[in-house]
């Protein structure tokens, strides 16, 4: 079975359609173990509350009820994955980072370092990231070879 670690800007794309969508919805349909930093749950509920209450011109806005189905399904995607938690080791390791690359978003380089250290126990982990501005797809292949990064949509 094949692992997954999806950074935040991926993990959105389940539960808003954008190109991409269909690459992580295809990882979540096929049973593969999918991982990600228990730090994301807060980037992932502030996008809904975004799209409820603060919607950007580039969104629609979404109801009460399309909120609670996105939280439902979102409920339920994270039972079934494995959560990484942020530890003193991650931050250990983001120093290491640093000192190879930088990394302009704290969050950012917060969920490289986690996939680096899950890496070490899962070796043929793959990165699923879809923020290619933040500079982070760069990041992450001076540490993994190319075929180790998925960016869905590309």
């Amino acid at each position: 079975m094949s692992r997954y670690f999806l950074e935040s800007s991926a993990f959105i794309k389940r539960y808003k359609s954008e190109i991409g969508s269909d690459v992580v919805n295809n990882l979540f349909n096929n049973n593969h173990d999918l991982f990600y930093l228990n730090l994301a749950i807060i980037e992932i509920r502030k996008v809904f509350y975004r799209l409820l209450k603060y919607p950007l011109n580039q969104d629609g806005q979404i109801n009460e009820e399309e909120f609670n189905g996105l939280n439902r399904l979102f409920d339920a995607d994270i039972l079934q994955m494995h959560r990484v938690v942020f530890t003193e080791e991650m931050i250990e390791k983001a120093t290491s980072v640093l000192e190879k690359t930088w990394v302009p978003n704290i969050f950012d380089l917060a969920q490289l370092s986690a996939y680096l250290i899950a890496k070490q126990e899962y070796p043929a982990m793959i990165f699923v990231c879809s923020d290619e501005r933040s500079k982070l797809v760069d990041a992450v292949k001076q540490f993994v070879p190319d075929t180790d990064v998925i960016v869905p949509g590309r």
